[in-house]
């Protein structure tokens, strides 16, 4: 299935190349370089064996998206298991009986169900996928219940065991970008009221500019958006008991940085708005695309890949992944570090093309 690959091995930071082992592959889960893993142990399956042993390493940090995962390698082992079993009788009778004994038994048994049952033999001497069905119309429960039974399934989850309330840890940040996109969004075009109202023109005579004027409004929203998030992240550890002490300092880089970005992409709605009616507007249709596609309603590894890198240019993103980094891994400095640039290289991208904006004159006409 394209949605899994097979790894034997990874490079470091430092280029040296890992092979993987149990531990190895935890901490590469825990990394967040992959969502989970399924491990095949040297004891998965042996000719003495009568059922499959798998392992399972998982970060729940999207749980829709483990879910889904989960659901994937269910279908795939019962699915392929009927035919490794029927490979496991054959092997074995000839393990008790010798191979020539014991593939004459076998035949011999083929042929007994090819007259009787009228059967392929093949089917019994070479099983394959395409001759077991799981599941339909004439499947019973009984024969879900006796894979399950066979097939064991070792689930270990490496991240959020010892949280208390991991739905709220994963969606705070989501959220808390979205609302403070809207809000952002309002406040900077608030420029065309004091526009409209004469306060815009008082502040043009006394003597400073308009950077000074554009500075100014910039500051403040930029206070707002992190007293907002501030505050939300305050009420979800109050009301959901998310743990946001613990990792407190980067987590304040986090939510400066997202309020810088957040509050240039407000200024730059107001630049290229004519009137506030065209701001809302625009605004409103800009925040729910970036959220949508940024991963604040549902993970991005559902995207076809094209919405994946799109996704990737939206303040939404950066901002989600780098409050899961803080308040889901508890990671240092150090690994927040580009989540912290990216943001606000996009603030001064964002603050550029406003201020030569502004310059032309259009609000302060």
């Amino acid at each position: 299935m394209k949605a899994f690959h097979i790894l034997k091995s990874f490079k470091d930071d430092s280029g040296k190349t890992i092979i993987f082992d149990t531990l190895s592959i935890q901490d590469y889960v825990r990394s967040g370089k992959a969502s989970a893993a399924l491990v095949l142990p040297p004891d998965m399956y042996a000719d003495t064996s009568i059922g499959l042993y798998v392992k399972f390493y998982y970060d729940p940090k999207n749980d829709m998206e483990m879910q889904v995962i989960r659901g994937m390698i269910q279908q795939i082992v019962f699915s392929q298991f009927p035919s490794v079993m029927a490979e496991s009788g054959l092997r074995q009778t000839e393990r008790y009986l010798g191979m020539k004994s014991g593939s004459e038994f076998n035949r011999n048994m083929a042929l007994l169900a090819h007259k009787y049952f009228k059967v392929d033999t093949s089917v019994f001497l070479h099983p394959k996928l395409s001759d077991f069905k799981i599941g339909g119309s004439d499947s019973s429960g009984g024969s879900t219940n006796f894979l399950e039974n066979i097939v064991r399934i070792e689930n270990q989850q490496l991240i959020g065991k010892e949280m208390k309330n991991p739905w709220a840890t994963r969606n705070v940040g989501g959220w808390g970008i979205m609302f403070l996109l809207f809000t952002l969004a309002a406040t900077s075009s608030s420029l065309f009221d004091e526009r409209r109202s004469g306060v815009l023109m008082r502040f043009l005579t006394s003597p400073v500019s308009r950077t000074n004027i554009l500075w100014d409004k910039y500051i403040f929203n930029m206070s707002l958006g992190i007293l907002q998030l501030l505050c939300m992240f305050v009420a979800g550890w109050l009301i959901f008991h998310i743990d946001i002490f613990s990792n407190f300092f980067n987590l304040m880089l986090m939510i400066i940085a997202a309020s810088i970005a957040c509050t240039a992409f407000g200024m730059l709605l107001a630049a290229f708005s004519q009137t506030r009616q065209q701001a809302n507007g625009l605004g409103t249709l800009l925040v729910l695309s970036m959220s949508s596609v940024g991963g604040a309603w549902f993970p991005t590894s559902f995207m076809p890949p094209t919405i994946q890198f799109f996704s990737k240019l939206t303040v939404v993103y950066w901002s989600i992944e780098g409050f899961m980094e803080v308040l889901w891994r508890g990671v240092g400095f150090v690994s927040i570090l580009p989540h912290l640039g990216i943001l606000l290289g996009i603030g001064a991208i964002l603050n550029i093309i406003s201020v030569r904006q502004f310059k032309k004159g259009h609000i302060f006409d």
